[in-house]
């Protein structure tokens, strides 16, 4: 144990928390002096290889309110406005610096910040919340975040740094992550290892929707409490002690491992996750940091107390030669050198891709040295119970699965979003035979009412987004859009499945992300994706017949868009073409065949550009895109046809859904 000093700040429970409300801020320091100008006097965090772990109580502190602490590369050369020489990544005060946010939270999000690119990680309703069933915030819950290093040797490509975000509460947690090879995150480890000063903060804003949009809504402006919040029993701790990554569900809970790529149940020594069952929830715990257990693709020996650790196998070399087996994808197959066996998206022993993996599959850390030809003598597994979707919207509770938008149209559209409330009053929102009617009111000389639908639940990485349409809005002056985006937008990525403006009957489909994401893809029209280089982003079309009236003719169809740590993948199916596993309920990826567009993650665009999508449906008309192409001469004439009444034979402005669900991808 060794004392540490934060002056000025209320320090309550015996010296172990600290409890702080608006405006306080704090630098964490070696001795007891607010001499900020000389760097000694800091206590600096080395926290690569660390992991950090507190108990939160934000008592009540709520929407507008930002209770945080973070890294900061203090002091800066300069007093700065607030002459305490601080410095932060927003260059507040005047002086700008290194910055990565450990947590900043109220009630209804937690979001932790590399302030290098901005790759988030965020938990919100209905995960994180008050009264959620998972991780309540009117109750006092633990936080960890552990900065795992993967180091293979000097130079080497491969090295990387992850941070996994641990938030538990009795006997339920929620875990993520992000980093690894091409992350933005890698930038930030020398200021991590180097050691940054802590800095505990509380500050509010009017304007708090960036962090917590999911529970606050939109469009209004916010009032912070200001109640003071508990932070205490801080700990760092090396991550080969036997407390850094332990699994937080205790008793009568059951450990099993699990690998989230692959959905491997079997401890065959390349899975990286600790599943806790047997509780309200199943977490993933990362075991890359578990005290008694080196995976084999990581080096070193085990932690000092632990039971053997898997060998790391000797690397590849240029003598390696593929041999050939007989296997189908999928198939139960021997792994290449081993005795071990595997079946298709695993990884072995060692580390080698299995050779009945699919051929874009790339979970694992070593290459595939064996490939298929025919047909195998080994029987296949048997088929896993179909999983259960996510989120099922249907019906009469398609309208319980979504948020109603009512704030002004962001795209300048000729159109004014309705509450529920009156979106029901109206007739806009209807279910008939079961097929969900979202309609609009064209032709009545005002701006058009219509519906903008947000899911209530956030979605990360590694969903499969499905919706089945059996007419989407068509005609001079719609704007239809089936997308998603994630918080403080373009930062965390928006994906537009589906948009198509006026007669159009082939969509568009495009990403919107931060600066650092290139596509450039068969099909690209603009590869560069960063919404800031003019609003365009990288966009493909779609397959023909894909939106508008050619699409509603033949009876709708079906999109896909698959979402996981290789890519965005989205496929199109015509009424006649959907497949039969997606009618039964029972979606297969690898039996679709190829998507019409697949936007790989890689050093090209890091997978952190996106997270935590909101699910989107929307009609609106004319604006900075139909308003603005032909036929129009300007957004005034686009209007001005819409609002006409002689026009509304002319205007198919509604969609015809038969359902939206989500399945793990």
């Amino acid at each position: 144990m060794k004392e540490y000093y934060l002056p000025g700040a209320n320090i309550i429970n015996d010296g172990t928390t600290v409890q702080y409300g608006v405006n306080n801020k704090y630098y964490l320091m070696n001795h007891d002096t607010t001499d900020y100008q000389d760097a000694s006097n800091f206590e600096k965090l080395q926290v690569a290889g660390q992991t950090l772990i507190t108990t939160i109580a934000l008592n009540g502190a709520s929407c507008g309110c930002n209770v945080n602490f973070f890294l900061v590369n203090m002091p800066a050369e300069t007093p700065g406005e607030y002459g305490d020489y601080y410095c932060d990544a927003n260059c507040v005060g005047g002086n700008c610096c290194a910055e990565f946010d450990l947590a900043e939270m109220n009630n209804q999000a937690l979001q932790i910040t590399n302030h290098n690119c901005d790759p988030v990680m965020r938990f919100v309703p209905p995960e994180f919340g008050p009264g959620s069933d998972t991780i309540d915030t009117t109750q006092p819950f633990n936080y960890s975040l552990t900065f795992h290093q993967n180091i293979y040797g000097d130079g080497d490509p491969n090295n990387n740094l992850v941070a996994y975000a641990r938030v538990w509460q009795h006997d339920t947690a929620v875990v993520k992550s992000f980093g690894g090879q091409g992350s933005a995150l890698n930038s930030q480890w020398q200021n991590l290892a180097d050691g940054m000063v802590l800095v505990v903060d509380y500050w509010e804003s009017g304007s708090m929707q960036w962090l917590d949009g999911t529970g606050c809504g939109y469009g209004y402006e916010e009032q912070c409490g200001g109640e003071l919040a508990d932070v205490g029993n801080w700990k760092l701790i090396s991550n080969d002690q036997e407390d850094a990554a332990d699994c937080p569900s205790q008793g009568s809970c059951k450990c099993d491992w699990f690998n989230p790529d692959t959905m491997a149940t079997a401890d065959d020594g390349s899975e990286c996750w600790c599943r806790c069952g047997g509780c309200k929830v199943s977490p993933l715990v990362p075991r890359c940091s578990w005290s008694g257990y080196t995976p084999s693709w990581a080096t070193g020996a085990a932690p000092a107390g632990a039971g053997a650790a898997p060998a790391p196998a000797p690397p590849a070399t240029t003598a390696d030669t593929a041999t050939t087996i007989a296997c189908k994808v999928g198939d139960t197959v021997t792994c290449p050198n081993s005795t071990a066996e595997c079946a298709g998206n695993q990884c072995c022993p060692n580390g080698d891709t299995c050779p009945s993996a699919s051929s874009n599959f790339t979970g694992c850390s070593k290459k595939r040295l064996a490939t298929c030809s025919g047909s195998s003598s080994t029987a296949a597994p048997s088929p896993a119970p179909a999983p259960a979707p996510l989120l099922d919207c249907q019906g009469e509770s398609f309208i319980d699965c979504w948020n109603f938008f009512t704030a002004p149209d962001p795209t300048e559209g000729d159109v004014v979003y309705v509450s529920k409330d009156e979106a029901l009053e109206l007739g806009l929102y209807q279910v008939n035979d079961g097929v969900v009617l979202l309609n609009s009111t064209v032709g009545q000389w005002t701006p058009v009412k219509s519906i903008r639908l947000e899911s209530k639940e956030r979605f990360s990485e590694g969903h499969l987004f499905l919706i089945d349409i059996k007419h989407m809005p068509a005609g001079l002056g719609t704007w239809p859009a089936w997308w998603s985006y994630g918080p403080d937008w373009p930062n965390n990525g928006e994906i537009d499945t589906i948009e198509t403006v006026n007669v159009e009957n082939i969509v568009q489909t495009t990403l919107h992300t931060s600066y650092g994401c290139n596509m450039d893809i068969p099909g690209i029209i603009n590869p560069d994706c960063n919404a800031e280089s003019g609003h365009e982003g990288c966009q493909v079309e779609g397959p023909n017949n894909s939106g508008g009236a050619a699409f509603n003719d033949q009876g709708g169809g079906v999109y896909a868009t698959q979402w996981t740590s290789e890519g965005i993948k989205i496929w199109m199916w015509p009424r006649s073409q959907i497949p039969q596993d997606i009618t039964a309920g029972e979606p297969d990826s690898l039996t679709w065949g190829e998507p019409y567009v697949f936007f790989p993650f890689g050093a090209n665009c890091p997978s952190t550009h996106f997270q935590d999508q909101v699910l989107t449906i929307n009609t609106d008309f004319c604006g900075d895109w139909a308003g603005e192409v032909s036929p129009w001469d300007s957004k005034a004439e686009c209007d001005g046809f819409v609002q006409d009444p002689n026009n509304i034979p002319k205007i198919q402005g509604y969609w015809q859904i038969n359902y939206v669900k989500v399945f793990a991808a």
